[in-house]
């Protein structure tokens, strides 16, 4: 996500953006759409690291978990200070990107913050919520100082996100100020999946093989926990092309299918120019080489979704939605998107959720006309839907 704008324009210049999906009507419908939070502008001190105004960042990156059958959790990056490169000069002792965490007890329709995690002098982003069988909240997410330091975090809550302690680090890069940069080297885009027998696994996508041989720009790996989130195994490779070493798989999430096997979904940047591939695993810790296969009339920053009917369902940066009934050996896209009309580059980093009988949601970081993005939730029914599960 980090080349999200660049990523943009260069789909624009190479004819990728999808003006509509084209595919056969239906089958979900889409109704109302709640905001959940949209950051004020404020007067910016500057650029901050990235090169991005923070005055107008607003909010992006909204994750969701459910607590209760009405109470849902979600998870999104805020800019509310000069960002850490030019907060000291104004006298700021917190800077950086944020995570916010907002609850709604109505089923999505209203939300209000709870809480707010910092770091001072970094960079949060990339959120992502897990409710434990127990009620005990996981929060998996990067810190970030660029070209210098790349944590992934994993946090716990015990009193319904209110409250969060931190539990581990998966994995990061430490270096001396811009040592790890051209090329990046860094830890981003943590996603977390319950196989089977209960252990935690955590999926993300890894620069650090860029110093090796051969140099791969980036792979999608895993880690594994068997006590929830507090110590991890050795780092477990997903997807990777031997024969590109140069392409980016990145963005990962993983669902269990209804027959027990799991997939994995990412976007690949490069010459694969961002589409989205889906890859299996009989359990979920054992790949295969490669890529997989191609997500038609998906691109970017992919999330993917296992349905109570036993299909599947992904959307992206692209803004539609892919529904497959056979495991992703075929696909057909809903008409119409879900916002946007199928317009890559407008709607970001949307997240799928199965919230009710018949019922899909989406969370999107939708543009604003003053500038950045706000959080918003998109209810759409889908016939045939049993209750998902607690």
């Amino acid at each position: 996500m980090r080349f999200a704008w660049q990523l943009f324009f260069r789909l624009v210049l190479s004819g990728l953006l999808v003006a509509g999906s084209g595919g056969i009507a239906g089958p979900i419908n889409w109704g109302k759409t709640e905001l959940i939070n949209n950051v004020p502008l404020f007067l910016d001190g500057g650029e901050d690291a990235r090169g991005i105004r923070p005055g107008k960042f607003g909010s992006q990156y909204g994750r969701l978990t459910r607590l209760t059958e009405d109470s849902w959790l979600c998870v999104y990056t805020i800019y509310d200070n000069y960002g850490y490169p030019n907060g000291d000069a104004h006298g700021l002792f917190r800077k950086g990107t944020a995570l916010q965490v907002a609850r709604s007890r109505d089923h999505g329709h209203s939300w209000r913050p709870i809480a707010t995690l910092r770091d001072n002098n970094r960079d949060l982003d990339n959120g992502e919520l897990l409710t434990l069988p127990n009620g005990s909240l996981r929060l998996a997410y990067r810190s970030v100082r660029w070209q210098q330091s790349y944590r992934l975090c994993v946090s716990g809550s015990e009193d319904g996100g209110v409250t969060w302690q931190p539990l581990s680090q998966p994995e990061a890069n430490e270096g001396a100020p811009g040592s790890l940069g051209h090329p990046d080297k860094g830890v981003y885009e943590p996603g977390f999946c319950r196989l089977a027998d209960g252990t935690l696994a955590l999926f993300y996508a890894n620069e650090k093989h860029v110093t090796e041989t051969p140099a791969y720009s980036q792979i999608i790996a895993e880690r594994l926990s068997h006590d929830n989130g507090l110590t991890w195994g050795p780092e477990i490779w997903v997807a990777w092309d031997t024969n590109a070493p140069s392409e980016r798989p990145g963005m990962p999430v993983a669902t269990r299918l209804a027959d027990g096997r799991f997939m994995a979904v990412f976007e690949v940047v490069g010459k694969n120019e961002a589409k989205v591939f889906c890859k299996i695993s009989p359990d979920g810790q054992t790949w295969a080489p490669g890529l997989g296969l191609v997500v038609p009339a998906q691109i970017g920053g992919p999330y993917v979704v296992a349905l109570t009917n036993h299909w599947l369902a992904v959307t992206s940066n692209s803004g539609n939605v892919s529904l497959s009934e056979d495991y992703g050996a075929t696909w057909r896209t809903n008409d119409p998107p879900v916002w946007g009309q199928g317009q890559v580059g407008h709607y970001w980093w949307l997240s799928i959720y199965q919230t009710g009988p018949e019922e899909i949601a989406v969370i999107g970081s939708c543009p604003r006309l003053i500038g950045g993005t706000d959080i918003r939730i998109r209810f759409g029914t889908l016939p045939g839907l049993l209750p998902p599960s607690p």
